[in-house]
């Protein structure tokens, strides 16, 4: 299934190991909480690394979802990068 997300800006945790995967997750306020695995501790880094952007800034994602808010693809169709103005207004008023 797939599910576009305008506004996807997750939490993401470390990477904790489950059965043979290591998993992240990622949660949102509104769109709740997906699970990335992946086979071993360094590729659930490098995804998290290559989130970064998505954490901070969020956007607009495209996700393939299987059972249990797996996410076997994410695509980031748009990053909203908002002037330097308007992220001191939003960390003052958090």
């Amino acid at each position: 299934m797939e599910i576009i997300i305008d506004k996807f800006k997750p939490k993401v945790t470390r990477p904790f190991k489950r059965k043979n995967e290591f998993w992240v997750k990622l949660i949102d306020e509104n769109e709740g909480e997906f699970i990335m695995k992946f086979k071993t501790p360094l590729e659930a880094e490098d995804a998290i690394y290559g989130l970064l952007d998505l954490q901070v800034y969020g956007g607009k994602v495209k996700l393939s979802v299987k059972e249990g808010n797996v996410i076997e693809k994410l695509e980031i169709l748009e990053l909203y990068k908002p002037s330097a103005k308007e992220l001191v207004e939003e960390y003052f008023t958090d």
